[in-house]
């Protein structure tokens, strides 16, 4: 999935961008640690993208931030505000485990109770512009492949899980009024495998393209949407390009 940001940028986004007439630039960050460990170079990589996506917005640009996993997130929000941004995440998985329960050892499956305050506190509060984000202030749409602790984390922390567009269009109007501005991320295995297949781990049940699309749209047409990420996908496993289709869709719409 570290190849997956390169191939969506390349073909992805730059003929999207050619089309649009959207100017861009571009940024790689990566961990500089002498000696890196999957979670010193996680919340190292949360603190840059947290920095990266800060200067873009005082810049006026809009931030795209592709990534090989989904704790990106924490510094994409970090850096858009944490105090003041709601997050709409779209993901087939619950991204909830713990320290304390996951079963997996993944720390991938970790950055939406990081983004609560409820795993890593300390490692967190180093990334510039965090703060922990109530759970009011985060929808999870789509997710189907959730673990019991992870269940009982959300429900406890009040996160909003939606698998409709109606149920999506029915909260809009109260985080509108409430928040400054949304974070979108998109882990494009929210998707039914039958739709795209984005990497080894898509659970079946998931949504179409349409109701993605539609249910940014949405989200668009209420509230600012402060950046965008996209993560977990592995161009090895979209054999047949769907799911790099997904991606510049979702990046379509976002732009407009």
């Amino acid at each position: 999935m570290g190849c997956g940001p390169g191939r969506i940028f390349e073909s992805g986004l730059k003929p999207l961008f050619s089309r649009l007439a959207v100017e861009f630039d571009s940024e790689e960050v990566a961990p500089d640690h002498p000696f890196p460990a999957e979670i010193n170079s996680a919340f190292q990589l949360a603190s840059k993208i947290s920095e990266c996506v800060r200067s873009c917005r005082e810049a006026g640009i809009f931030p795209i931030v592709l990534s090989g996993n989904c704790n990106a997130a924490v510094g994409t929000v970090s850096g858009c505000g944490a105090e003041t941004t709601g997050i709409v995440w779209f993901d087939g998985h619950g991204e909830a485990t713990t320290p304390e329960t996951t079963r997996s050892g993944f720390l991938d499956g970790m950055p939406i109770s990081i983004l609560l305050g409820r795993a890593w506190h300390t490692l967190a509060q180093n990334v510039p512009g965090f703060s922990p984000v109530s759970g009011n202030r985060v929808v999870l749409f789509g997710a189907r492949d959730l673990e019991a602790a992870e269940i009982t984390l959300l429900k406890e922390s009040g996160v909003q899980q939606m698998a409709t567009v109606e149920q999506l269009r029915k909260s809009l109007p109260t985080l509108a009024k409430t928040l400054e501005r949304i974070y979108v991320h998109v882990d494009l295995d929210v998707l039914d495998p039958s739709v795209a297949r984005s990497n080894q781990w898509t659970p079946p049940d998931g949504i179409s393209l349409e109701v993605l699309v539609r249910s940014i749209k949405d989200v668009k047409s209420h509230v600012e949407i402060a950046a965008l990420g996209i993560a977990s996908y592995d161009p090895e496993v979209d054999r047949d390009g769907k799911a790099l289709a997904a991606a510049v869709a979702v990046i379509e719409a976002v732009l407009g």
